[in-house]
């Protein structure tokens, strides 16, 4: 079976680190309440013949060698079968996506005491339930897996859940990095980066870190198999890179022939951005459509070895812009879909966890994969055109599409701009327009809830590797500009007619990147204050109203903009977007009676 995963964008991914854990905030406790047989039906009519969740199994299980775990275990067990057979009615099968093992807090006083021999790597990450406390430093103690107990644990808990919840389709096993998992999980043997220290595990440093994520994997494969010889073990190579070559030969040629691997789409690879030549693409994108070398080779060595694939890609958003309805790129939706129709064999999984609402994208994707449609994109895309937009003009929605990919090569593509730029709320961010100095506390990310954002970008700006301020300001410029351009285009060839959301969808992104971009500029007039530099503020805040309001009918029309799945907020809702308004024309008047 060629898996063709999918989640909602509604269901909560939970399980996150904390030092006072509650399992009922698990997506396996509580994804059976927002799976209804009318979300799963949309899912269905989307092309998608899974759906997966974030798991943590030791909340699902029940294992003698830890006695502490498996609180409401079996209220898990009941809610995930109920899901299982309910998706079971509309063709689709359920994963649960885990890590094998998670750290646990070294606050976590009682289960040290009976497990101290368990303890492993030290890491230090953030508490992220505890309200007064989120984001705060958390230490964090792996489960290290060369203590025979913790191997024992995770094969049993395999067992467990294959026995308990037998129409599963399957896992999903994250093996490098993500939570602090096991010892290597964020750790190397050698040549350590800003984000991969070297391993200090007396134990495991004597051991090679892709030997340590072979054997979860083996693991959790021998207690499944214990119970199920039908259920499906996906083995994800996000992160192998940090200990081996690609294609990783030697994890591979260790992996049982019933393992599906499943490889990266876009990460590795490389591509020629505006201003940017041979621009290096390491994260999950819609700006490189992939698959990148590092990903082909991979699953054409697995497969040469007699290994099924699947590729893991995104379909409708990613950190480039997490907060809209997609980034409708549709000529890179075509080319990701143009590989897997020439690669039949392949399956995929198609989100992360967030930007996962059924639109344009996933509805063009599939449509690209039917076999009665053209090889050529220019052919494709005037044939979905003219499918999913009856009556339009095929020629200009397909410029509109142009647009937008000429726009995507000046998206700021690093680390540090994707994860804590401002742009996924910058339609509400307000923060940065006042005068005077910086205040030096956190914008915060572009992915997590962050309550009273500061004024300091410091952290998308000033890192090895990232574009600097003068590019930000110019790159988010002329995005904008040609993204806006593209949203109008759109409209004239739907005639005025904007039902599907199209349309206003390209306003707002071209409206977030613009007030990115305002919003860097006032940074940059922030950085040495005096007020000479009033009147170019003015000329920002006149600028940023004018955005605002351009964008706020659009937004009202669409209330599924905005929503982020990973922080699981709205980033941006009209009533912010209005209060941001209030803060800039209040500011106006201010900086109008001065200069």
């Amino acid at each position: 079976m060629q898996y063709k995963i999918w989640r909602s964008p509604y269901s909560c991914f939970g399980g996150l680190n904390s030092l006072k854990l509650d399992n009922t905030k698990d997506e396996t406790y509580t994804a059976v309440n927002v799976y209804t047989d009318e979300v799963l039906a949309d899912i269905a009519a989307n092309g998608f013949n899974a759906i997966w969740l974030h798991a943590v199994l030791c909340s699902i299980s029940i294992v003698p060698e830890f006695p502490e775990f498996g609180t409401n275990a079996m209220a898990h067990v009941a809610a995930l079968n109920t899901l299982v057979a309910r998706a079971a009615k509309h063709g689709i099968k359920v994963f649960l996506y885990f890590q094998p093992v998670r750290g646990i807090a070294t606050g976590n006083k009682e289960f040290w005491k009976n497990h101290p021999e368990c303890a492993g790597q030290i890491e230090m990450s953030g508490e992220q339930l505890i309200a007064e406390h989120l984001d705060e430093p958390l230490e964090v103690a792996s489960l290290c897996t060369s203590v025979p107990a913790v191997k024992n644990w995770i094969r049993d808990a395999s067992s467990f859940l294959a026995e308990n919840v037998p129409d599963l389709g399957g896992v999903i096993l994250i093996t490098a990095s993500e939570y602090p998992g096991h010892c290597y999980s964020h750790r190397k043997k050698k040549d350590p980066t800003e984000w991969t220290h070297l391993i200090e595990c007396p134990r495991c440093k004597e051991r090679e870190g892709w030997e340590v994520a072979l054997e979860e994997i083996l693991l959790v494969r021998e207690g499944i198999r214990k119970k199920s010889e039908k259920m499906d073990i996906i083995a994800w190579n996000w992160g192998w890179a940090m200990w081996l070559p690609t294609p990783c030969k030697e994890l591979l040629e260790k992996l049982p022939k019933d393992v599906i691997l499943m490889a990266d789409c876009e990460r590795g690879g490389v591509q020629d951005m505006a201003e940017r030549p041979s621009f290096h693409m390491d994260e999950y994108s819609l700006t490189y459509a992939g698959p990148s070398p590092r990903c082909k080779g991979t699953i054409e060595y697995g497969m040469s070895i007699g290994l099924k694939g699947m590729l893991k890609l995104q379909l409708g958003t990613t950190h480039e812009l997490g907060s809209v309805l997609d980034l409708p790129l549709m000529t890179n939706i075509f080319r990701k879909a143009s590989y897997l129709k020439n690669n039949p064999e392949l399956g995929y999984m198609g989100c992360w966890n967030f930007g996962n609402s059924t639109s344009g994208n996933t509805a063009g994707f599939n449509f690209f994969l039917r076999e009665d449609v053209s090889g050529n994109m220019e052919e494709a895309l005037k044939s979905f055109a003219e499918y999913y937009f009856p009556s339009c003009n095929a020629s200009g929605v397909l410029r509109a599409w142009e647009l937008m990919e000429q726009g995507s090569k000046y998206m700021p593509f690093a680390i540090p701009f994707l994860y804590r730029g401002c742009h996924a709320h910058a339609l509400s961010y307000t923060s940065i327009f006042n005068t005077g100095a910086l205040n030096t506390r956190s914008a915060g990310t572009s992915y997590r809830p962050f309550e009273n954002r500061g004024d300091d970008l410091s952290g998308s700006v000033n890192m090895p590797g990232n574009f600097s301020l003068d590019e930000l300001v110019s790159n988010l410029g002329k995005m904008a500009v040609i993204w806006k351009i593209a949203a109008e285009t759109m409209l004239e060839a739907l005639g005025g007619k904007d039902d599907k959301h199209e349309a206003g969808n390209m306003f707002i992104c071209a409206a977030l990147m613009q007030s990115a971009e305002y919003a860097y500029r006032a940074y940059r007039l922030r950085l040495n204050w005096d007020d000479s530099k009033k009147a170019d503020l003015l000329h920002i805040v006149n600028g940023e109203i004018e955005n605002v309001k351009n964008a706020l009918p659009y937004v009202e029309k669409d209330p599924r903009q905005g929503w982020h799945g990973e922080a699981y907020i709205r980033m941006f809702t009209p009533e912010s977007m209005k209060e941001k308004l209030q803060h800039l024309e209040a500011l106006q008047k201010e900086l109008l009676l001065s200069v």
